[in-house]
């Protein structure tokens, strides 16, 4: 066997490992202040007015933004 064969053995078997995770109290956290902000933009927008309907889409989207921007961040 070849060192050169022997390093690729070496390099694919480390390559093969899995991540440790996540934290666990990071994902709640973000969890639970993303699902507030979204379901509290859903309620804002159910108070019928022009102005809150507004207010709870903004709340809406910026909740979205972050969940598909922010998580993968602090998560990766």
């Amino acid at each position: 066997m070849s060192t050169e064969q022997a390093t690729r053995e070496v390099e694919a078997r480390e390559s093969n490992t899995t991540s440790p995770g996540n934290s666990l109290i990071l994902s709640i956290v973000l969890f639970l202040v993303l699902f507030g902000l979204f379901a509290g933009g859903l309620y804002v927008m159910s108070l019928l007015t022009l102005w809150s309907f507004v207010g709870g889409l903004a709340m809406c989207i910026v909740a979205l933004f972050l969940t598909f921007d922010l998580v993968p961040r602090f998560l990766t």
